[in-house]
């Protein structure tokens, strides 16, 4: 079993360096294209609120596991140079909604861009049964990590 299991951890390695090589790849050849001098940490907010709509700071503070404080801050930052925007909760005066604004929007626009240009030049050059067997793994394996955390975390 031993033997089976270092097989296993050699062939995710060899997997993990593949995609790590292409994402540099990614980032040196299209790292021009994005200006933003955003952290991590900024890039993960504006994703999630991208990705969700009428979005709490109660809501982004549990997401990214931080104070509401803290999120405010982050919040706070990104509004200066209009990334984001809030408003109030028309529904109930006290929330405050979190929402991308022109900086945020033209972020997002920018990054459909580049992965339209990503795809077209490379993933274009696989085969339409070969794109659809790594998304079927890519979808399985997430579904695997997904599970697995949920039950870690009861």
């Amino acid at each position: 079993m031993e033997q089976h299991d270092e097989k296993i951890y050699q062939i995710v390695q060899d997997i993990n360096e593949a995609i790590y090589s292409m994402d540099s790849h990614f980032v040196k050849v299209y790292q021009h294209l994005v200006t933003d001098d955003l952290s991590a940490k900024q890039m993960i907010l504006l994703d999630f609120i991208n990705k969700n709509s009428n979005v709490t700071i109660g809501q982004i503070a549990q997401y990214l596991n931080i104070t509401s404080s803290a999120v405010g801050q982050l919040v706070s930052k990104l509004e200066e140079q209009n990334y984001l925007s809030r408003r109030i909760n028309p529904e109930n005066r006290r929330e405050i909604f979190v929402q991308l604004d022109v900086a945020g929007v033209k972020y997002f626009e920018k990054e459909e861009e580049i992965r339209r240009f990503i795809v077209s030049k490379y993933y274009s050059k696989l085969e339409m049964g070969e794109l659809e067997q790594l998304k079927f793994i890519v979808e399985k394996l997430s579904g695997i990590v997904l599970k697995e955390s949920a039950l870690d975390e009861e």
